[in-house]
């Protein structure tokens, strides 16, 4: 009979265990699945907010090809 309650004493120490680590890890999923949301949020609202952006005019600087650049000549 003594060693029955042994083990019943053991699993309910052991199921303690599991119930404190699982509450501690239901702790750090909850902190993730809220930073993957806020991660999500703003994703979202950075593809809104370049959406309503305007169209980006690029400007290339063209060099003439004809024109022949002349070494500056030195001040005195």
């Amino acid at each position: 009979m003594r060693v029955t309650f042994k083990k019943t004493r053991s699993s309910s120490q052991l199921m303690q265990r599991i119930d404190r680590i699982a509450s501690d890890l239901n702790v750090v999923l909850m902190v993730l699945a809220v930073g993957l949301a806020t991660l999500d949020f703003t994703f979202l609202v950075t593809q809104k907010v370049i959406d309503r952006l305007p169209q980006v005019t690029r400007v290339v600087q063209d060099t003439d090809t004809n024109t022949v650049a002349t070494p500056l000549s030195p001040q005195k």
